[in-house]
């Protein structure tokens, strides 16, 4: 039986342990009851403790996992922001440094780095967040830096360290680190790197777990972009092939008008030159024969002075009266006059025709080669205007106003073509009548200068630099092909020279050949300009 003072004395020590959270004591004169009652008590209560603190360590557990994943959502919802911003502006640095603060801010990092990497796995480009602009720099130069991140970078998974085994000059690199490397499509594009934990000595496992789930959302942008960007370059290098591939065709097509427009200048020639050769014979004969004619015609002239100078010595007067009528049926001192008259309007033109011929023989040049040999610009210009007389005579007064220039060295036969072009266009220019200048002069030692201008229509600005493109024109369809300036730039730019255009709608138009006296002068230009 227990006593009751023992009861008493129990009940008391229960309440004991109420009220201050311990185990049940009994004084030593319980008796053996209360003890084995006492112990299973204190079993129950310790049982009971140690329940207790598994439910509050799991309690603290679960809330502090509650707090991770909250953040994390947080995090991982400021990180899709950032994705679909770079999504739209493709600002890779924009997300990185969002990145960045949003792990310090998980991490409580103080400071936050991200080192990109090349190639060759070199540091290429550093962002950082928690450092100002002058320990930024010092970072950016530091070589110790760049070693150390190139090595954090090789690594194949998440470095949790607390200090460096062996000191680093760089004191920033002595305090607690994480650091995750990464990689894209097999490829290190760099590494980031987390520093000196604010408040611990340590990174803890809540910030190995944090940076863990973050990463695959990370590389997933990285790997997004960097195939973005590439299909970028790609579509550019598409690009520029395209725009170089039309360039070759229309240089393609520039060069095949420039051949048959050559091709069809050669054959005109040639044309030329045969007219000009079947020509040349009959008009060289009929010229003679003109001179004979004339020849005798003064010789017979004088015979029939002589025979009226003998007429008085006639006593027939039947025969003086048929010569006297005979005379003033031929009246015969205008018959002198008129004759003598034709004969030499006949040799004038038979004179024309053969200055037309040797101007087609000239322009065409076909009694010379194809080497460059010195000739005379200014005959070349007579010549060609000879040639276009019929194009220019109805429309324009041709004013020459020639220096005293050398002869040059150049291909006379193609330079007399740009003068042709040039001379049509300038009619074609001037709608009912107008002035051709053609003007010439020497500029220093080793150049001349040949100006071409016309008050015709002008040219309008924004044609201004496509003139010399080729098949461009401004004339009617069926007027012009458009190659005549692109040929005429290329002949002049094979002579080393410029040629250059001012003009002005309303007023007229200006053309300027400036061409090398000699190819070595034209050498010395080119070497020059290089």
């Amino acid at each position: 039986m227990v006593d009751i003072s023992e009861y008493s004395t129990l009940v008391a020590a229960i309440e004991a342990i109420n009220t201050s959270n311990q185990f049940l004591s009994l004084p030593p004169s319980a008796s053996t009851e209360i003890r084995l009652l006492e112990q299973a008590i204190n079993c129950l209560l310790g049982r009971w403790s140690t329940e207790l603190k598994i439910s509050d360590r799991t309690s603290d557990s679960l809330a502090a996992a509650s707090v991770r994943m909250v953040l994390l959502e947080d995090v991982q919802a400021r990180l899709n922001k950032a994705d679909k911003l770079v999504k739209n502006t493709r600002d890779l640095k924009e997300f990185l440094e969002c990145v960045l603060a949003d792990l310090c801010e998980m991490t409580n990092a103080r400071v936050a780095c991200y080192a990109s990497m090349d190639g060759n796995g070199n540091v290429s480009s550093l962002l950082a967040r928690g450092l100002d602009k002058t320990a930024l720099g010092e970072l950016r130069i530091s070589e110790d830096f760049r070693h150390f991140a190139a090595d954090m970078a090789k690594e194949g998974g998440i470095i949790n360290r607390t200090r460096p085994a062996v000191p680093c000059p760089l004191q920033i690199l002595n305090c607690p680190l994480l650091a995750t490397p990464l990689s894209v499509n097999g490829r290190s594009v760099g590494v980031i790197l987390l520093l000196d934990r604010i408040g611990a000595d340590a990174f803890n496992r809540d910030d190995m777990f944090m940076l863990e789930h973050l990463l695959p959302d990370i590389l997933r942008v990285l790997e997004r972009i960097e195939l973005t960007l590439a299909l970028e370059r790609s579509n550019r290098s598409l690009h520029a092939e395209q725009i170089k591939q039309k360039k070759l065709i229309e240089q393609l097509e520039s060069a095949q008008g420039q051949l048959l427009q050559s091709e069809k200048m050669a054959s005109v020639g040639q044309l030329a030159a045969g007219v000009a050769h079947e020509i040349n014979n009959p008009i060289g004969y009929v010229y003679s024969n003109l001179n004979s004619l004339e020849k005798y015609v003064q010789e017979i002239f004088g015979l029939v002075d002589i025979y009226i100078e003998a007429e008085t010595a006639i006593s027939d007067n039947a025969l003086q009266n048929r010569i006297q009528t005979m005379k003033a049926q031929l009246d015969l001192d205008f018959l002198k006059s008129d004759l003598q008259a034709l004969l030499s309007e006949s040799k004038e033109g038979i004179e024309r025709v053969k200055k037309i011929v040797q101007d087609l023989k000239d322009f065409s040049h076909v009694d010379a080669s194809e080497d460059w040999n010195y000739a005379n610009l200014q005959a070349g210009i007579d010549s060609t205007l000879n040639i276009v007389n019929n194009e220019i005579k109805y429309k324009a007064q041709v004013v020459k106003e020639y220096a005293d220039i050398p002869e040059v060295e150049c291909l006379i036969s193609q330079l007399n073509q740009v003068f042709m072009n040039l001379f049509v266009n300038a009619a074609h220019a001037i709608k009912e009548r107008g002035v051709i200048t053609v003007r010439t002069g020497k500029q220093g030692d080793d150049e001349v200068w040949i100006e071409i201008s016309d008050t015709g229509a002008g040219i309008a600005p924004e044609n201004i630099k496509r003139i010399f493109d080729p098949f461009f024109t401004t004339k009617p369809v069926g007027k012009g092909t458009g190659l005549g300036l692109s040929l005429s730039y290329g002949i002049i730019r094979k002579h080393g020279g410029r040629i250059e255009v001012r003009s002005e709608v309303g007023v007229g138009t200006t053309f300027k050949l400036s061409l090398p006296i000699s190819r070595s002068h034209a050498e010395l230009a080119a070497d020059s300009s290089k």
